[in-house]
This record gives C-alpha cells, sequence and structure tokens, in this order.
C-alpha cells in the first residue's frame, strides 16, 4: 500500500515572501525611474545622479532575487502541495528570467492565494 510521504519542510509556509520581494522590487525601481525622469530636470544632477544609483541598486536586487526565486519556489511548491489540492507546475521555475519573472511570481501568488489563502 502506497503511503504520500511528507516531505520536511525548512521554514514551512514563508516561502512565498522572496517570490512576492520580486514584483516589489520591480515596482520600486519603476518608481524610482520615472521619478528620476519625470523630475530630473528640475532636482539638479546631484539628486538625479543618486536616483539613478539607487535604480541601479534595486535592478540588482532584482536579479539576485530572480537567482534565489527558483530555490524560493521550489519549497513553496511543496509546501501548496502538502496544504491543498493544488501542485503547482514545474514551468513556474522559469522565475529566474528577468522581467518574466515579475509576470510569473504575480501570477504564481495570485494563484497560491486562491488555493492556500496566504498571502
Amino acid at each position: 500500500m502506497a503511503t504520500k510521504q511528507s516531505r520536511k519542510v525548512l521554514f514551512p509556509g514563508s516561502w512565498w515572501v522572496p517570490i512576492l520581494s520580486i514584483p516589489i522590487s520591480f515596482l520600486l525601481w519603476l518608481s524610482v525611474t520615472l521619478l528620476n525622469t519625470a523630475f530630473a530636470q528640475h532636482v539638479g544632477l546631484q539628486v538625479s545622479g543618486y536616483l539613478s544609483e539607487t535604480a541601479s541598486v534595486l535592478t540588482v536586487v532584482n536579479y539576485a532575487l530572480s537567482l534565489f526565486a527558483p530555490f524560493a519556489l521550489y519549497y513553496d511548491r511543496t509546501y501548496v502541495s502538502e496544504k491543498s489540492k493544488w501542485t503547482p507546475t514545474l514551468l513556474y521555475l522559469f522565475i529566474f528570467v528577468p522581467l518574466l519573472n515579475v509576470l510569473i511570481a504575480t501570477f504564481y501568488l495570485a494563484r497560491r492565494h486562491r488555493f492556500v489563502g496566504n498571502p
């Protein structure tokens, strides 16, 4: 008789947080870039330079999150499949692709909310 083995998950239920940080960091980058574009001629070069550097740092953070996200998604996928009837497909692991990761993370978190309830 086959039984479903439960895999031990480190930090159960909280692996969605790094996945959520991808769209948040993208929105922060977008807002800083738009702010810099809109007000660059009015605030001077020094402030505009700081905003450009901030946007660059947010880009690097987003790339780092893109590299970490497949691991977080794997563990969250395990948690979701144990807690609900939905088993997320492995295609979600394409979350490491920059810019595509924003759409994948948003879609995954919306589906996760429908089946698990949080975030």
